[in-house]
């Protein structure tokens, strides 16, 4: 990696998750945010699987669910990412390994030649589908992966308002120490809104080490999501011919609404 001790221009920052991807396993290790990958693995057990997992990353929801015994198809537009899952991959069991599929495609436009009873996009990837045309483009990729009957869920986060306003700032978010060398570890991250767009510019940077060590490094990697409202997602699903069996509020299935930090969907399309 490369040595930063200046922030770069934000034209040489790279992608969120080339950045991400060496620190992306031990920072929600540290957070210990289990709750989605534990709801996710639940729903994949009582659909009897297989399960296509689209934005699956390094695995920290699709491991759980090779785990315990299912079938899973992980996709994935990022090489960076695939390629730390499939380094996790090589130190699971042989039963774990023959259970998970890899594939590096993009969501919009998979097509996989085959079908799935569920059909999963944890934690907020959706958000990085920026445009309407993206967003259908999507959901009309995951109709031709569903078989009769196949449920899509998935997560987004719930909007706060109060933020929208706000000039942008860092806040420490990850605070915890690296596993292979002992250093201290702190994650940055710096959001810049655009709510005439409903989307926002995220900054995430690591800074590594002391700062007046000759190890010390800073490393960043930008990325522009998108926020939603329950309404919208709602409309979106059933202009695209689904129906919405259940909203929840947070990852315990708590139906939405005031309180809710998550907007978390189950439709199928008949």
């Amino acid at each position: 990696m490369n040595l930063l001790r200046k922030r770069r221009p934000q034209s040489e920052v790279p992608d969120l998750y080339e950045a991400c991807a060496p620190f992306y396993d031990d920072d929600y290790a540290a957070l210990r945010s289990s709750g989605d990958a534990l709801f996710y693995r639940k729903l994949a057990k009582d659909s009897g699987g297989p399960v296509l997992e689209m934005g699956c990353g390094s695995g920290r929801v699709l491991l759980p669910i090779a785990r315990a015994g299912v079938e899973v198809v992980g996709l994935d537009g990022s090489p960076h990412m695939l390629a730390q899952l499939r380094r996790r991959l090589e130190s699971e069991k042989p039963a774990v390994r023959q259970r998970v599929e890899v594939v590096e495609a993009d969501m919009r436009t998979a097509d996989l030649g085959r079908t799935f009873p569920l059909l999963t996009a944890p934690f907020r990837g959706v958000q990085h589908l920026l445009t309407r045309d993206d967003q259908r483009a999507w959901l009309r990729t995951a109709a031709r992966h569903l078989a009769p009957g196949g449920e899509l869920v998935f997560d987004v986060f719930q909007p706060d308002y109060r933020y929208f306003a706000s000039p942008p700032q860092g806040v420490v978010d990850v605070d915890r120490t690296d596993p292979a060398s002992g250093r201290p570890v702190r994650r940055l991250v710096s959001l810049w809104q655009r709510p005439e767009e409903q989307t926002f510019h995220m900054r995430v940077e690591w800074k590594i080490g002391d700062p007046d060590g000759d190890d010390y490094e800073e490393h960043a990697g930008d990325t522009v999501m998108r926020w939603f409202t329950r309404a919208e997602l709602e409309n979106l699903l059933e202009l695209e011919g689904y129906r919405v069996l259940d909203v929840w509020g947070d990852f315990r299935r708590t139906p939405h609404g005031p309180g809710a930090a998550e907007i978390v969907l189950r439709a199928v399309r008949p």
